[in-house]
Protein backbone atom coordinates (compact mmCIF):
# COMPACT_ATOMS: atom_id res chain seq x y z
CA UNK A 1 0.00 0.00 0.00
CA UNK A 2 2.79 2.17 0.71
CA UNK A 3 3.54 2.62 -3.07
CA UNK A 4 0.00 3.34 -4.53
CA UNK A 5 -1.78 6.20 -4.00
CA UNK A 6 -4.85 7.28 -5.23
CA UNK A 7 -5.93 11.03 -4.53
CA UNK A 8 -8.94 13.00 -5.17
CA UNK A 9 -11.19 16.06 -4.05
CA UNK A 10 -11.38 19.64 -4.52
CA UNK A 11 -8.38 20.66 -2.31
CA UNK A 12 -5.87 20.92 -5.42
CA UNK A 13 -3.18 22.47 -2.86
CA UNK A 14 -3.23 20.30 -0.54
CA UNK A 15 -3.57 17.70 -2.76
CA UNK A 16 -0.43 18.88 -5.02
CA UNK A 17 1.71 19.19 -2.15
CA UNK A 18 1.68 15.50 -1.30
CA UNK A 19 2.66 14.79 -4.79
CA UNK A 20 5.51 16.84 -4.86
CA UNK A 21 6.25 15.50 -1.22
CA UNK A 22 6.31 11.86 -3.35
CA UNK A 23 7.98 13.24 -6.29
CA UNK A 24 10.98 14.19 -3.57
CA UNK A 25 11.58 10.55 -2.41
CA UNK A 26 13.17 10.31 -6.04
CA UNK A 27 17.06 11.20 -6.58
CA UNK A 28 16.21 12.49 -9.74
CA UNK A 29 13.15 12.33 -12.08
CA UNK A 30 12.87 12.91 -16.14
CA UNK A 31 9.84 12.53 -18.37
CA UNK A 32 9.78 9.97 -20.35
CA UNK A 33 13.00 8.66 -18.42
CA UNK A 34 12.00 7.61 -14.74
CA UNK A 35 8.37 9.42 -14.63
CA UNK A 36 5.70 8.82 -16.59
CA UNK A 37 2.05 10.61 -17.03
CA UNK A 38 -0.76 8.31 -18.05
CA UNK A 39 -4.20 9.96 -19.04
CA UNK A 40 -7.03 8.66 -21.41
CA UNK A 41 -5.48 9.06 -24.45
CA UNK A 42 -2.93 7.29 -23.38
CA UNK A 43 -3.33 4.79 -20.90
CA UNK A 44 -3.23 1.80 -23.10
CA UNK A 45 0.56 1.96 -22.35
CA UNK A 46 0.14 1.38 -18.73
CA UNK A 47 1.11 -2.06 -18.46
CA UNK A 48 4.33 -1.63 -20.80
CA UNK A 49 5.52 1.46 -18.35
CA UNK A 50 5.00 -0.33 -14.97
CA UNK A 51 7.15 -3.38 -16.58
CA UNK A 52 9.83 -1.40 -18.30
CA UNK A 53 13.14 -0.80 -17.93
CA UNK A 54 14.85 2.99 -17.40
CA UNK A 55 18.28 4.41 -17.13
CA UNK A 56 17.75 5.09 -13.49
CA UNK A 57 17.13 1.30 -13.17
CA UNK A 58 13.77 0.01 -11.43
CA UNK A 59 12.74 3.32 -9.69
CA UNK A 60 10.09 5.00 -11.62
CA UNK A 61 7.29 7.43 -10.68
CA UNK A 62 3.78 6.85 -12.84
CA UNK A 63 1.08 9.81 -12.35
CA UNK A 64 -2.12 8.56 -13.70
CA UNK A 65 -4.60 11.11 -14.14
CA UNK A 66 -8.11 12.27 -15.24
CA UNK A 67 -8.86 8.80 -16.68
CA UNK A 68 -12.31 8.40 -14.37
CA UNK A 69 -10.26 5.08 -12.80
CA UNK A 70 -10.78 3.48 -16.90
CA UNK A 71 -7.39 1.60 -16.79
CA UNK A 72 -6.65 -2.32 -16.16
CA UNK A 73 -5.94 -2.47 -12.67
CA UNK A 74 -4.01 -5.35 -12.86
CA UNK A 75 -1.47 -3.52 -14.61
CA UNK A 76 -0.49 -1.95 -11.30
CA UNK A 77 -1.51 -5.08 -8.66
CA UNK A 78 2.20 -6.71 -8.63
CA UNK A 79 4.22 -3.76 -8.94
CA UNK A 80 8.66 -3.67 -8.14
CA UNK A 81 9.43 -2.03 -5.38
CA UNK A 82 10.73 0.92 -6.85
CA UNK A 83 7.93 1.79 -8.67
CA UNK A 84 5.27 3.68 -7.32
CA UNK A 85 1.81 5.11 -8.92
CA UNK A 86 -0.53 8.49 -8.22
CA UNK A 87 -3.66 8.32 -9.43
CA UNK A 88 -5.20 11.99 -9.88
CA UNK A 89 -8.80 12.57 -9.59
CA UNK A 90 -11.79 15.73 -9.51
CA UNK A 91 -13.34 12.95 -7.70
CA UNK A 92 -13.99 9.64 -7.38
CA UNK A 93 -17.67 6.85 -7.83
CA UNK A 94 -16.88 4.77 -4.54
CA UNK A 95 -19.12 2.40 -5.88
CA UNK A 96 -17.29 1.50 -9.06
CA UNK A 97 -16.05 -1.63 -9.34
CA UNK A 98 -12.59 -0.19 -10.14
CA UNK A 99 -12.35 2.15 -7.16
CA UNK A 100 -12.99 -1.50 -4.70
CA UNK A 101 -10.59 -2.87 -6.35
CA UNK A 102 -8.15 0.35 -5.75
CA UNK A 103 -9.05 0.47 -2.26
CA UNK A 104 -7.56 -2.97 -1.76
CA UNK A 105 -4.04 -2.08 -2.94
CA UNK A 106 -3.82 1.64 -2.59
CA UNK A 107 -3.61 4.51 0.14
CA UNK A 108 -6.86 6.32 -0.83
CA UNK A 109 -6.58 9.85 0.24
CA UNK A 110 -9.59 12.63 0.26
CA UNK A 111 -8.54 16.49 -0.03
CA UNK A 112 -11.63 18.23 0.96
CA UNK A 113 -12.00 21.90 0.84
CA UNK A 114 -11.82 23.96 4.61
CA UNK A 115 -15.23 25.06 5.18
CA UNK A 116 -15.55 28.88 6.38
CA UNK A 117 -15.21 28.23 9.99
CA UNK A 118 -11.41 25.38 9.34
CA UNK A 119 -10.47 28.71 6.97
CA UNK A 120 -11.23 31.39 9.42
CA UNK A 121 -9.17 28.93 11.74
CA UNK A 122 -6.91 29.04 9.41
CA UNK A 123 -6.02 32.51 8.78
CA UNK A 124 -5.88 33.38 12.29
CA UNK A 125 -3.30 30.79 13.25
CA UNK A 126 -1.06 31.02 9.99
CA UNK A 127 -1.01 35.33 10.72
CA UNK A 128 -0.39 33.76 14.46
CA UNK A 129 3.06 32.04 13.47
CA UNK A 130 4.18 35.75 12.36
CA UNK A 131 3.28 37.17 15.81
CA UNK A 132 0.60 39.11 13.58
CA UNK A 133 -2.73 39.33 15.09
CA UNK A 134 -6.19 39.29 13.36
CA UNK A 135 -9.72 39.07 15.07
CA UNK A 136 -12.60 36.59 14.05
CA UNK A 137 -14.26 39.04 12.46
CA UNK A 138 -11.66 40.39 10.31
CA UNK A 139 -10.34 36.62 9.72
CA UNK A 140 -14.47 36.15 8.61
CA UNK A 141 -13.99 39.26 6.23
CA UNK A 142 -10.77 38.40 4.64
CA UNK A 143 -12.26 34.44 4.33
CA UNK A 144 -15.11 35.88 2.17
CA UNK A 145 -13.47 38.70 0.45
CA UNK A 146 -10.56 36.51 -1.03
CA UNK A 147 -12.73 33.23 -1.41
CA UNK A 148 -12.49 29.70 -0.16
CA UNK A 149 -9.10 28.86 -2.23
CA UNK A 150 -6.35 27.49 -0.03
CA UNK A 151 -3.71 28.56 -2.45
CA UNK A 152 -5.19 32.04 -2.70
CA UNK A 153 -5.73 32.74 0.67
CA UNK A 154 -1.95 31.47 1.16
CA UNK A 155 -0.98 34.06 -1.46
CA UNK A 156 -3.17 36.56 0.25
CA UNK A 157 -1.82 35.68 3.32
CA UNK A 158 1.80 36.52 2.28
CA UNK A 159 0.98 39.57 0.62
CA UNK A 160 -0.56 40.89 3.99
CA UNK A 161 2.83 39.60 6.06
CA UNK A 162 5.15 41.71 4.08
CA UNK A 163 2.69 45.16 3.73
CA UNK A 164 2.34 44.77 7.53
CA UNK A 165 5.80 44.89 8.80
CA UNK A 166 6.07 45.88 11.98
CA UNK A 167 2.40 45.87 12.85
CA UNK A 168 0.82 43.46 15.02
CA UNK A 169 -2.85 43.45 14.29
CA UNK A 170 -4.77 43.47 10.98
CA UNK A 171 -7.38 45.32 10.07
CA UNK A 172 -10.08 45.27 7.56
CA UNK A 173 -8.51 48.07 5.54
CA UNK A 174 -5.44 46.38 5.33
CA UNK A 175 -7.24 43.63 3.55
CA UNK A 176 -8.95 45.86 1.16
CA UNK A 177 -5.44 47.97 0.43
CA UNK A 178 -3.92 44.85 0.10
CA UNK A 179 -5.55 41.78 -0.97
CA UNK A 180 -6.73 41.24 -4.31
CA UNK A 181 -10.75 40.61 -4.10
CA UNK A 182 -12.96 37.62 -5.71
CA UNK A 183 -15.34 38.18 -8.56
CA UNK A 184 -18.10 37.63 -5.86
CA UNK A 185 -16.91 39.55 -3.50
CA UNK A 186 -16.80 42.80 -6.27
CA UNK A 187 -20.42 41.94 -7.10
CA UNK A 188 -21.14 42.19 -3.75
CA UNK A 189 -19.31 45.45 -3.49
CA UNK A 190 -21.52 46.36 -6.29
CA UNK A 191 -24.61 45.59 -4.12
CA UNK A 192 -24.11 47.81 -1.57
CA UNK A 193 -23.67 50.27 -3.57
CA UNK A 194 -27.05 49.95 -5.14
CA UNK A 195 -28.80 49.33 -1.47
CA UNK A 196 -27.69 52.29 -0.30
CA UNK A 197 -28.53 54.37 -3.18
CA UNK A 198 -25.14 55.12 -4.78
CA UNK A 199 -26.24 54.29 -8.28
CA UNK A 200 -23.26 56.54 -9.25
CA UNK A 201 -20.92 54.79 -7.79
CA UNK A 202 -22.78 51.34 -8.17
CA UNK A 203 -22.33 52.09 -12.29
CA UNK A 204 -18.68 53.05 -11.94
CA UNK A 205 -17.80 49.75 -10.41
CA UNK A 206 -19.84 47.97 -12.50
CA UNK A 207 -18.03 49.91 -15.47
CA UNK A 208 -14.44 48.89 -13.66
CA UNK A 209 -15.30 45.31 -13.61
CA UNK A 210 -16.47 45.22 -17.43
CA UNK A 211 -12.97 47.09 -17.99
CA UNK A 212 -11.20 44.57 -16.53
CA UNK A 213 -12.43 42.44 -19.16
CA UNK A 214 -15.68 40.48 -16.73
CA UNK A 215 -18.06 39.23 -18.98
CA UNK A 216 -20.88 41.30 -18.51
CA UNK A 217 -23.60 38.01 -18.17
CA UNK A 218 -21.88 36.66 -15.48
CA UNK A 219 -21.93 39.80 -13.25
CA UNK A 220 -25.79 39.49 -14.10
CA UNK A 221 -25.82 35.99 -13.21
CA UNK A 222 -23.71 36.51 -9.96
CA UNK A 223 -25.74 39.93 -9.02
CA UNK A 224 -28.82 38.08 -10.06
CA UNK A 225 -28.31 35.13 -7.14
CA UNK A 226 -27.52 37.78 -4.61
CA UNK A 227 -31.18 39.90 -5.01
CA UNK A 228 -33.07 36.09 -5.38
CA UNK A 229 -31.04 35.19 -1.79
CA UNK A 230 -32.40 38.72 -0.70
CA UNK A 231 -35.98 37.88 -1.36
CA UNK A 232 -35.20 34.14 0.65
CA UNK A 233 -34.04 35.68 3.28
CA UNK A 234 -36.56 38.27 3.46
CA UNK A 235 -39.47 35.59 2.96
CA UNK A 236 -38.21 33.24 5.67
CA UNK A 237 -37.68 36.27 7.78
CA UNK A 238 -41.25 37.34 7.17
CA UNK A 239 -42.56 33.49 8.55
CA UNK A 240 -40.26 34.02 11.36
CA UNK A 241 -38.36 31.13 10.69
CA UNK A 242 -34.71 30.19 12.40
CA UNK A 243 -31.73 29.05 11.36
CA UNK A 244 -32.08 30.87 7.89
CA UNK A 245 -28.49 31.48 7.26
CA UNK A 246 -27.95 27.34 7.15
CA UNK A 247 -31.24 26.15 5.72
CA UNK A 248 -30.21 28.57 2.50
CA UNK A 249 -26.48 27.29 3.01
CA UNK A 250 -24.96 30.80 3.20
CA UNK A 251 -21.84 31.85 4.39
CA UNK A 252 -22.50 33.65 7.54
CA UNK A 253 -20.75 36.91 6.68
CA UNK A 254 -22.59 36.75 3.72
CA UNK A 255 -25.57 36.52 5.33
CA UNK A 256 -25.01 38.86 7.90
CA UNK A 257 -25.04 41.62 5.26
CA UNK A 258 -28.03 40.19 3.01
CA UNK A 259 -29.86 40.30 5.86
CA UNK A 260 -29.56 43.90 6.39
CA UNK A 261 -29.73 44.80 2.88
CA UNK A 262 -33.34 43.06 2.28
CA UNK A 263 -34.54 44.91 5.37
CA UNK A 264 -34.03 48.20 3.26
CA UNK A 265 -36.49 46.71 0.43
CA UNK A 266 -40.24 45.25 1.01
CA UNK A 267 -40.45 41.74 0.23
CA UNK A 268 -42.86 43.09 -3.03
CA UNK A 269 -39.77 45.28 -4.30
CA UNK A 270 -37.69 42.22 -4.09
CA UNK A 271 -39.99 40.11 -6.12
CA UNK A 272 -39.99 43.02 -8.89
CA UNK A 273 -36.55 43.01 -8.89
CA UNK A 274 -36.67 39.29 -9.74
CA UNK A 275 -39.57 40.08 -12.30
CA UNK A 276 -36.85 42.92 -13.87
CA UNK A 277 -33.42 40.28 -14.03
CA UNK A 278 -35.90 37.42 -15.36
CA UNK A 279 -36.99 40.28 -18.14
CA UNK A 280 -33.38 40.94 -18.61
CA UNK A 281 -32.39 37.33 -19.16
CA UNK A 282 -35.44 37.08 -21.96
CA UNK A 283 -34.43 40.13 -23.66
CA UNK A 284 -31.27 39.90 -24.05
CA UNK A 285 -31.32 36.14 -25.26
CA UNK A 286 -33.40 37.49 -28.20
CA UNK A 287 -31.37 40.50 -29.06
CA UNK A 288 -33.99 43.06 -28.07
CA UNK A 289 -31.70 44.58 -24.93
CA UNK A 290 -28.04 45.27 -24.69
CA UNK A 291 -26.17 42.99 -22.06
CA UNK A 292 -24.39 46.14 -20.45
CA UNK A 293 -27.83 49.13 -21.09
CA UNK A 294 -29.95 46.70 -20.16
CA UNK A 295 -28.17 45.80 -16.41
CA UNK A 296 -27.26 49.33 -15.91
CA UNK A 297 -31.03 50.26 -16.24
CA UNK A 298 -31.89 47.90 -13.63
CA UNK A 299 -29.28 49.37 -11.09
CA UNK A 300 -30.69 52.20 -11.99
CA UNK A 301 -34.03 51.10 -11.02
CA UNK A 302 -33.17 50.12 -7.22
Amino acid sequence: MSNIYLFYGDEKYDLNKEVEKIKKEFNKLEVGLNLFYITKENVKELESVCEGFTFFGSDKLVIIKDTKLKFDIKAISNLDEGIKVIIIEDSVDKRLSEYKALSKIAKCVEFKMMDSKQMISYIIQVLKKYNINISYETAEYMQNMCGESKSNIINELQKLVIYLENKTTVTKEDIDKVCSKTLNAKIFDVLGKIVNKDTKNAIKSLEDLINQKEPVIKIYIMLYKQIKQMYMIKVLKENKETDIKEKLGIHPFVYKNLSQSSDKYTLNELKNLIYAFDEYDEKTKTGDMDFEIGLKKIICSM
